[in-house]
């Protein structure tokens, strides 16, 4: 199984677990029913919390992860460039409405995660601005029209 696949699998297989247990499994948990490392299972709990496919509740020094299933979809966009889409997803879950952008890349195998990001849909505006600087800078142009060279 090479490196993305086994990603995918250890991905998959943590929010398995969770949404088999609505009331929240601890790190712990997760380690033992899975037999993935403590440091594979921290980094896809980061990744699932971003995608707001999970959120986490702490209770003094345990953190515990639940499955999120009060997200709607209320709309969405996508870009395709070359093997690889972008998603533009707006939500509204426990924390709000909100804009998830997420790369992905068309594998043999089916969808590859690659990236994501979410913004609250208050900040979209102040999101579109600081874009918008980025992309118009002195710096940005020169990168541009270096490449076209």
């Amino acid at each position: 199984m090479n490196p993305a696949e086994k990603e995918k699998v250890i991905h998959e297989k943590i929010l398995e677990y969770l949404k088999k247990n609505s009331k929240g499994l601890t790190m712990t948990e997760l380690v033992g029913a899975s037999g993935f490392s403590r440091k594979a299972i921290e980094k896809h709990l980061q990744v699932l919390i971003l995608e707001n496919e999970i959120y986490m509740k702490q209770f003094g020094i345990t953190k515990v992860y639940y499955p999120n299933r009060k997200i709607q979809h209320l709309d969405f966009e996508k870009m395709d460039y070359s093997n690889k889409t972008i998603w533009f997803d707006i939500l509204e879950g426990e924390s709000g409405k909100y804009l998830l952008i997420q790369k992905k890349k068309k594998t043999e195998s089916g969808w590859l995660h690659e990236h994501s990001i979410t913004i609250p849909l208050e900040q979209g505006e102040r999101f579109l601005k600081v874009l918008e600087k980025i992309l118009n800078s002195a710096r940005t142009k020169k990168l541009l029209d270096d490449k076209k060279e």
